[in-house]
């Protein structure tokens, strides 16, 4: 079967399930012109490129679409012609709602919640911390697309960094995978507190791409996520199946994700940075049984008929 994959950020999270589908015997074939014969179109999100293309897909016998996140804030997911499209299929719960509440044509198609997962064999679970040892506590933060922006709340993460600092007899460090966008208001608000709380000295910036992900979070003992918008978080599920403790904000479907492990307030993430239980096996194991790449890849393949 040949299966063409349409992904505007070129195989960051598509290359597995194309991987997947080659291993299978596929035949896969990525961006190509939109009128390749193919047995099915697949399109990993419903950006641009799926509002430009589903039209003129006219060779692929059955067309698929994944709804992710960002293209519904954006407003691309509504201009989807979803009368050409034979499924689709969503992250999470609240972005199935949003789109079906105001795209009428979708509910004509069939749609199903498929949550992602990540390869937790390259994750490995790391050694157990040993506090008492360690006087320095390192945080990671991460930016997906290696450029922070105002919804992933590092102004949240420098803040927390103040209080730790302030409030234990430890050494704290925030470990930032990314750098600065060309959000420039939020950018000079934060590189403002940054110099104003004093911060230089235990912020620490990893500006490079980080080709090992698994090995830079391997001296890491926590994983911070305080942003205001997520469909999922694979860098998340990647730390907490390296038994790194997660603290997690509480954005719109935040706990149908991460549960329990979702703090409600930023007094919650203090504490829990302070005063948390740190259950390594109880990380690891939330994300081996409920985001396991395996899972994920086995209900795309039910759902499309391969």
């Amino acid at each position: 079967m040949k299966i063409s994959v349409y992904d505007s950020w070129n195989k960051k999270f598509s290359g597995p399930i194309a991987e997947h589908w080659e291993a299978m015997g596929h035949e896969v074939v990525f961006n190509k012109q939109y009128d390749e014969p193919a047995d099915i179109a697949f399109y990993y999100q419903s950006d641009n490129v799926a509002v430009d293309g589903v039209p003129k897909t006219i060779n692929a016998k059955r067309i698929f679409v994944q709804v992710v996140d960002i293209e519904c804030w954006a407003g691309q997911a509504y201009a989807v012609d979803w009368t050409k499209v034979d499924g689709c299929i969503f992250m999470a719960q609240h972005i199935k709602d949003m789109v079906e509440g105001s795209t009428p044509s979708i509910l004509d198609i069939p749609r199903k919640i498929i949550k992602p997962g990540i390869d937790t064999q390259k994750f490995y679970q790391r050694p157990p911390v040993q506090f008492s040892e360690a006087p320095i506590r390192k945080i990671a933060y991460v930016v997906g697309d290696r450029r922070i922006w105002d919804v992933k709340r590092l102004d949240i993460a420098f803040q927390l960094l103040r209080d730790l600092m302030d409030t234990t007899d430890k050494i704290w460090q925030l470990h930032v995978r990314g750098t600065y966008s060309t959000h420039q208001q939020y950018n000079a608000y934060c590189k403002h507190l940054e110099k104003d709380l004093k911060l230089s000295g235990n912020v620490v910036w990893e500006e490079a791409r980080v080709e090992d992900l698994s090995a830079w979070l391997d001296d890491k003992d926590y994983f911070l996520l305080p942003s205001t918008k997520e469909v999922f978080s694979y860098a998340t599920a990647e730390a907490m199946s390296k038994g790194i403790k997660p603290i997690i904000g509480n954005w719109q479907s935040a706990k149908d994700t991460w549960g329990e492990f979702v703090c409600e307030t930023y007094g919650q993430m203090l504490a829990e940075l302070t005063k948390g239980k740190y259950e390594p096996d109880k990380y690891r194991k939330y994300i081996v049984e409920n985001y396991e790449q395996e899972r994920y890849l086995k209900q795309i393949d039910e759902f499309i008929g391969l």
